[in-house]
């Protein structure tokens, strides 16, 4: 009985484990922060280049949503203001933070952290 309860637990177990995901992250405090006429939101935190993270217009290549950008402009905007550290963490896309591709869309953000 134990065994076979070990075996089912196990199966369920592999069943539900989910891949590992190469993630990274930048942090500093916001050094650029602007928005263009398509409403593009673009960055640059503390010695890293500035780059395109997400829209609050049609979502297109993004990975974050327009509602959620606009959540992440006011996060950044507030981090700006307070001079205070923020975290953006990016789904792998072969940059590091300070390869990232100046003034060009890297559409793999997901999450911010902070004002810190």
């Amino acid at each position: 009985m134990l065994k076979t309860i070990r075996i089912l637990l196990g199966a369920v177990l592999a069943a539900t484990s989910f891949a590992a995901w190469p993630i990274y992250s930048c942090a500093g405090p916001v050094a650029y922060l602007g928005i263009d006429q398509g409403g593009v939101v673009v960055v640059a935190l503390a010695n890293a280049p500035i780059h395109k993270v997400c829209t609050i217009g049609t979502q297109g290549s993004f990975q974050m949503m327009p509602a959620a950008c606009k959540l992440a402009y006011a996060t950044l905007l507030s981090a700006r203001l307070t001079a205070k550290s923020v975290t953006i963490y990016y789904d792998d896309n072969g940059y590091t933070c300070a390869t990232l591709p100046s003034w060009q869309n890297v559409p793999t953000m997901y999450f911010i952290e902070g004002p810190n």
